[in-house]
Order: C-alpha cells, then sequence, then structure tokens
C-alpha cells in the first residue's frame, strides 16, 4: 500500500533532503569537536564563558535577596 503512494508521490524528494542538511549539520558539528577544539587553550576558554563576568550581568539585581519569590523595592 505505502509502496503505490511513494513510488506515485513527486514529493518524496523532500524528507531526502531534510536528512542530507541534518546529516551534514550533524558531521559538521562533530568535526568541529574533535578537529577543531584541538588546541586546549581554546577548550579552556570555552569552557569558562559560563563562569566570565561580563558588564551584562553587574547591572542584575542581586538574585539571593530574593529566594523568598518576593519582589523587593
Amino acid at each position: 500500500m505505502f509502496q503505490d503512494y511513494f513510488a506515485q508521490s513527486d514529493h518524496l524528494i523532500w524528507p531526502l533532503i531534510g536528512l542530507l542538511i541534518f546529516v551534514l549539520f550533524f558531521v559538521g558539528v562533530l568535526a568541529y569537536v574533535f578537529l577543531g577544539l584541538r588546541d586546549k587553550e581554546k577548550v579552556d576558554e570555552i569552557a569558562a564563558l559560563p563562569l566570565a563576568e561580563d558588564s551584562a550581568t553587574d547591572n542584575r539585581m542581586d538574585v539571593s535577596s530574593q529566594a523568598d519569590g518576593r519582589a523587593h523595592p
């Protein structure tokens, strides 16, 4: 039943194109991770990004003072 539908469908190319895009993106990410991140300093720099001080975070209110969930003036 499905063989007849897919044999006569003109839209069969779109799932194949989507699969090809996904596979290329996945292989590209793997290549970047395994081949592009061989420099230890670059890996350390990326690993420290969540901990880095940023000027945008200096303007935030202190979250620990709002631990009870209420807004304080």
